[in-house]
């Protein structure tokens, strides 16, 4: 197996990429051009324009690389993912966007072409580790978390969840799409005084505190490993952790956006003096497959077995 997955990276290394001039760069580069084609669709400006900005990127070479072309693209993600943010609410993976985008900009603009590839290594591996940082300081932050409750109500009622959630807790799915309803019901009222008792939760107690304690750890090894000098010896460690988290995050919680972005700027910082890695191909793999998580696997299984 080993000599297999040798021989693919130094396919890869050699014949796709070649390793000459930007092209492994210009690759990463249109990476980040295809999450902001498909996910980057939040308003209607956007999406009526992102298409007409991306689609000349992702097929001229010469823009891909141009830096007023990425000073265009950090415009337009910092007002609706940074600026409009103080008004309304945007996801986090969405603030993530942008910072890639502004680290991309910044990258191409202060720095020689044949460095660039390392920088964005860095700034990629910095990210990660400052998200993750900050999301671990939020859990310490929120005591619904460090009990358990949170992932017992989130479980019950997110929808994302209710596969992994009916398996693992034996709950039927139609307490859950119940559980949904109800919670839509008590968003949209204006009464007060509405409440409604979530089904099953009283079969997650255990789930939902082993659940939270293993976010905690995981999130805090790949705050700690990615924000480490690289120099440090725990530091080497950090592809691990993240490939962990991925592995046990995604299957059950299947964001699309965030995941997308994660293993994109996993597969960044994984590239050593302009090669992949085995890592890079473990993400490269993840960026190619990810819309397989969209598969209802319960219902599969069940189907099967």
């Amino acid at each position: 197996m080993k000599v297999y997955i040798d021989n693919i990276l130094y396919q890869l290394n050699t014949n796709f990429f070649k390793i000459t001039g930007n092209k492994l760069q210009v690759f990463v580069l249109k990476m980040v051009l295809l999450i902001l084609l498909l996910f980057m669709n939040d308003t209607t400006v956007l999406a009526i324009l992102m298409p007409i900005i991306i689609v000349p990127g992702l097929l001229i070479n010469s823009v891909t690389t141009n830096r007023y072309y990425w000073l265009i693209l950090t415009l337009f993600s910092t007002i609706p993912y940074l600026i409009m943010d103080l008004v309304g609410y945007v996801p986090n993976h969405k603030h993530i966007f942008a910072y890639v985008i502004i680290a991309i900009t910044i990258t191409i603009f202060l720095s020689e072409q044949k460095k660039q590839l390392n920088y964005l290594g860095i700034q990629a591996k910095y990210i990660i580790g400052l998200c993750f940082l900050f999301a671990v300081i939020g859990k310490f932050l929120a005591p619904e978390f460090i009990d358990g409750s949170f992932f017992e109500f989130t479980n019950t009622a997110d929808s994302r969840f209710f596969g992994f959630t009916s398996f693992a807790a034996d709950i039927d799915s139609k307490l859950l799409l119940a559980n949904e309803k109800n919670l839509l019901n008590l968003m949209n009222t204006q009464n007060p005084d509405t409440f409604f008792v979530l089904n099953g939760v009283e079969n997650l107690s255990s789930i939902g505190l082993i659940v939270s304690y293993w976010t905690i750890f995981i999130e805090g090894m790949i705050a700690i490993t990615f924000c480490l000098p690289s120099n440090f010896l725990l530091s080497k460690w950090r592809n691990i952790f993240l490939i962990a988290f991925i592995l046990t995050t995604y299957p059950i919680a299947t964001v699309a956006g965030f995941a997308i972005i994660l293993v994109t700027l996993g597969f960044i910082q994984s590239i050593k003096n302009n090669k992949l890695t085995y890592y890079s191909l473990f993400y490269l793999l993840v960026f190619i497959f990810l819309p397989l998580i969209k598969i209802p696997f319960l219902r599969v299984f069940n189907a099967l077995f």
